[in-house]
C-alpha cells in the first residue's frame, strides 16, 4: 500500500530547522509508535534522499520477549533495506552500579548509545516516537507531583542533544491515530507486555485515567500539547527575567536583598532556586523556597532556612548568605591549578598536584576518602583552575553533556561531601569531576601529572577500593 501522510506528523528536518537532506537516526523499539514513524521516515528518505539509520536497544530486562523484539526489528529493517544497529545491555546491573532506578538507568543507557552513534556516524538529528498521549501522561504525572511551569511543559517537540538535536515528529499525533495508521498501512509491530502492568504509575494513568478524560473531553491529548507549549513559553519568559534579576542581586558574598524585595514572587523564587542550587548542588524544595522568600521579605517565622547538605540560609546586613552548620561562610572560589599542595580548609579538602617520573609512577586510585588520577603533562599549560560545582554544570562523556547533579547522585559519598567537591575546569567548562570522570578528549595514563583530591575528615562509610 502506498505511504500516506499521518495528520500531525512533522518532518524531523523541519522541526530541527535543518536541510531536508540531513541524515536522521531513529530510536526503534518495534512498537506501534516507532514502527509507524519508521514507515513515514522511509518514505521521506526515498523522496528527499537522506540517510536513515535505525537503532535498537535490548535492555536485558524482559528476557525472551526482548529477544523477540530485537529479531523483529532486524527482520523489518533488512526487508526495508535500512541499516539497524543493536546494543545489548545489562540495565539491572548498571542501575545498581549507578545507584539509580531501573527506568532511569535504561534511559541513560539508551541515550548514551544514541549519542555515540550520532557522533560516530555524524548524524545531527535523533528522532524518537513520543506522541500526544505520552505528553498528556507526563503532564498528569508531574501535576500530581506538584511540578511548576518548567515540569508541566512536559515533552518538548525539539531540544538540543549532544552536538545535534532530538526531535519528536509525532508529538501532535494521538496513540489512536497511530494504531489506525498501522492498520491502514498493514504495518506489523510488537507489544511490550510491561506496558499493561498497572503497578507502574504511568501505566495506570494510561490505562485508567486517560480513557476517562477522552470520554469527557474532545481529544484531551492535543489540548495537553497546546497547554504544554503555552507553559513552555511562559517558563522561558519568566526564566529570562529571573536571569536578568539575578545579575543585579548575586554577589560573591551572597544575594542582595534590596533588588529582590520588590520583585514579583515568581521571579524571586527562581532567583533563590538558581542561587541555592548553584551554591550547594541541591535543588531546593517548594517549602524551602517559601521559607527563603519569607526570610528575604521579613515575613517568615524563622531567622534561618535549613537546606540539604548541611547548608543554612540566613539574612545578614542586607544579604542572604549561605553557611555550613558550623556557621562557616560559603562563598565561591577560583583556585589556580598548579604543582604542589593546596587546601580548601572550609571544605576540608586537600589537593595535591605532582609531576610523575617513570620511577615514581602513581597508580590511579579511587577510595571513599580520596581519588588519584594521572593526566598527560600537557594539561599543566591549559589554563586550568578549580572551582565549586554550579547548578547546571555538565560533563562531556561519550559525546553527551551529562548533568553533574545526576552523575554525582550515583557516587558513594555523603551528599554534603559531594556538594563541596572541587571541579577542575578550563574556559570550555568542566575538565574533571572527581569521583565521576574526565571530559572526552582529555588524556590520562600511567605517568605525567598525578592529581590527588583528598577528603580530610567527616567522611562516612568504608573504602570502596574501586579503580578509576
Amino acid at each position: 500500500m502506498a505511504p500516506q501522510r499521518l495528520s500531525g506528523y512533522v518532518t524531523p528536518q523541519l522541526l530541527a530547522g535543518m536541510d531536508p537532506t540531513t541524515p536522521v537516526l531513529l530510536a526503534l523499539s518495534g512498537g506501534a509508535d516507532s514502527r509507524a514513524l519508521l514507515h513515514l521516515l522511509a518514505a521521506d528518505a526515498r523522496r528527499n534522499g537522506f540517510l536513515l539509520l535505525a537503532a535498537h536497544v535490548d535492555h536485558g530486562i524482559r528476557g525472551a520477549e526482548a529477544e523477540r523484539d530485537r529479531r523483529f526489528c532486524e527482520r523489518l529493517c533488512r526487508d526495508m533495506g535500512i541499516e539497524l544497529v543493536v546494543r545489548s545491555a545489562n540495565v539491572p546491573e548498571q542501575a545498581r552500579t549507578w545507584g539509580m532506578g531501573l527506568e532511569e538507568a535504561a534511559r541513560r543507557v539508551r541515550y548514551d548509545f544514541f549519542a555515540e552513534l550520532m557522533r560516530e556516524r555524524q548524524i545531527p538529528i535523533l528522532v524518537t516516537a513520543h506522541h500526544a498521549d505520552d505528553l498528556l501522561e507526563t503532564l498528569l504525572f508531574r501535576l500530581c507531583r506538584g511540578s511548576g511551569t518548567h515540569g508541566l511543559a512536559g515533552i518538548t517537540p525539539h531540544r538540543p542533544f549532544g552536538s545535534g538535536m532530538l526531535v519528536r515528529p509525532l508529538l501532535q499525533v494521538t496513540r489512536r491515530d497511530i494504531l489506525e495508521y498501522c492498520t491502514q498501512q498493514q504495518l506489523e509491530f510488537v507489544t511490550d507486555s510491561t506496558n499493561g502492568d498497572c503497578t507502574y504509575s504511568r501505566n495506570r494513568l494510561r490505562a485508567e485515567v486517560v480513557p476517562i478524560l477522552a470520554n469527557m473531553f474532545a481529544c484531551p491529548q492535543l489540548h495537553a500539547v497546546d497547554a504544554a507549549a503555552a507553559l513552555q513559553e511562559d517558563d522561558d519568559y519568566l526564566s529570562s527575567l529571573a536571569s536578568a534579576l539575578a545579575e543585579t542581586a548575586e554577589t560573591e558574598s551572597g544575594l542582595l536583598c534590596k533588588p529582590l524585595e520588590s520583585a514579583p514572587v515568581p521571579l524571586c523564587k527562581r532567583v533563590l532556586a538558581r542561587y541555592t542550587e548553584r551554591m550547594t548542588g541541591f535543588v531546593p524544595t517548594r517549602v524551602q523556597l517559601e521559607m527563603a522568600l519569607g526570610l528575604l521579605r521579613g515575613t517568615g517565622l524563622n531567622d534561618a532556612v535549613a537546606l540539604a547538605g548541611d547548608f543554612v540560609l540566613i539574612r545578614e546586613r542586607g544579604l542572604l548568605r549561605l553557611f555550613r552548620r558550623d556557621r562557616t561562610p560559603w562563598t565561591p572560589y577560583r583556585l589556580a591549578f598548579a604543582p604542589g599542595e593546596q587546601h580548601l580548609a572550609r571544605e576540608r579538602i586537600r589537593i595535591t598536584v605532582q609531576n610523575q617520573e617513570a620511577s615514581t609512577k602513581v597508580h590511579n586510585l579511587y577510595t571513599q576518602s580520596r581519588i588519584i588520577l594521572n593526566f598527560d603533562s600537557a594539561i599543566i599549560s591549559n589554563g586550568l583552575y578549580w572551582r565549586p560545582r554550579n547548578a547546571g554544570d555538565t560533563l562531556l562523556v561519550g559525546g553527551m553533556h551529562k548533568r553533574l547533579r545526576k552523575l554525582y547522585g550515583g557516587v558513594d559519598l555523603p551528599p554534603a561531601r559531594r556538594a563541596v567537591l572541587p571541579l577542575l575546569c578550563d574556559e570550555q567548562g568542566v575538565v574533571w569531576a572527581p569521583f565521576v570522570g574526565v571530559r572526552d578528549g582529555i588524556a590520562t595514563g600511567d605517568r605525567g601529572v598525578a592529581v590527588c583530591v583528598e577528603l580530610l575528615s567527616d567522611v562516612a562509610g568504608s573504602k570502596t577500593g574501586k579503580d578509576v
